[in-house]
């Protein structure tokens, strides 16, 4: 993201906590004028004053993602602030942990709609006027894309769609100025890992040495002005999700199962 002396537009989804909440600070540092969304309304107030304190501007439009056409009201209330965005960050998302029969329908259905229809409802929706401005497109997806994850299968297939979304529309309108990027961390210290529940911190893949925050957020600012679709952070997370390219498909399920098998009681 290339910021002049006009600031950078920036609607940011998941922005109440984690990655979201860090990345906020980060761009009020570099000027950035950011659109704030999130459930919860007294986070994102706390988090705009850590943006003004940061340098920044902020406006928060507190709303739930998860919720079936969320993504139109939300882009119908940007509209009425009248602030062509030049970036826009779907960070927004959550996980299940657990085999697939154990997890609630309701909560599989909202996690749906957050990770995959909510972030292709935003994307489509601002994409004339991102294309317009020859923006940027800037999607967390995860190194779950690059795998089978059983016992977080549904979550895993989110993060894959995330990746794969990302990459083909980079193809498709990279000829016209729109920069379109998928950050993929592996597990990461933030809420999102306790969330998650059912023992899944016992897991040998979510026991291990999680990025911090800082490393993700740096990670996302140079994948704003960084060429090419896919950005994995982390050495050994690279390694990993090129190991994918040289076995089965077959394989790979099992190993993973093995490393996100739930504690037995």
């Amino acid at each position: 993201m290339t910021l002049s002396s006009k600031p950078s537009v920036v609607l940011l989804t998941g922005a109440s906590s984690g990655i979201g909440a860090a990345l906020a600070v980060a761009l009020a540092r570099r000027g950035a004028y950011l659109l704030l969304t999130a459930r919860s309304a007294d986070r994102l107030a706390e988090l705009s004053q850590q943006v003004h304190s940061a340098g920044g501007s902020a406006t928060v439009l507190p709303l739930d993602l998860a919720a079936p056409g969320a993504a139109r009201q939300l882009f119908d209330e940007v509209q009425r602030l009248g602030l062509p965005i030049d970036t826009l960050i779907n960070c927004a998302g959550f996980g299940l942990f657990g085999p697939l029969a154990d997890n609630d329908p309701a909560r599989l259905s909202q996690m749906l709609q957050l990770n995959v229809v909510a972030l292709t409802e935003l994307t489509r929706l601002f994409l004339p006027e991102l294309l317009a401005r020859r923006g940027t497109v800037l999607n967390i997806a995860s190194t779950a894309a690059f795998q089978p994850t059983p016992y977080m299968a549904a979550y895993g297939a989110t993060k894959a769609y995330v990746l794969s979304f990302s990459e083909a529309l980079w193809a498709e309108y990279r000829s016209r100025g729109l920069r379109v990027a998928a950050v993929c961390p592996g597990p990461v210290e933030t809420p999102f890992l306790d969330a998650l529940g059912g023992g899944a911190r016992s897991t040998p893949l979510l026991r291990a040495t999680p990025l911090t925050v800082d490393e993700v957020v740096q990670a996302c600012l140079h994948a704003l002005h960084a060429p090419g679709p896919t950005h994995i952070v982390g050495l050994r997370n690279w390694l990993l999700a090129q190991s994918a390219r040289f076995t089965s498909r077959g394989l790979l399920a099992r190993i993973s199962g093995a490393f996100l098998a739930p504690p037995a009681p």
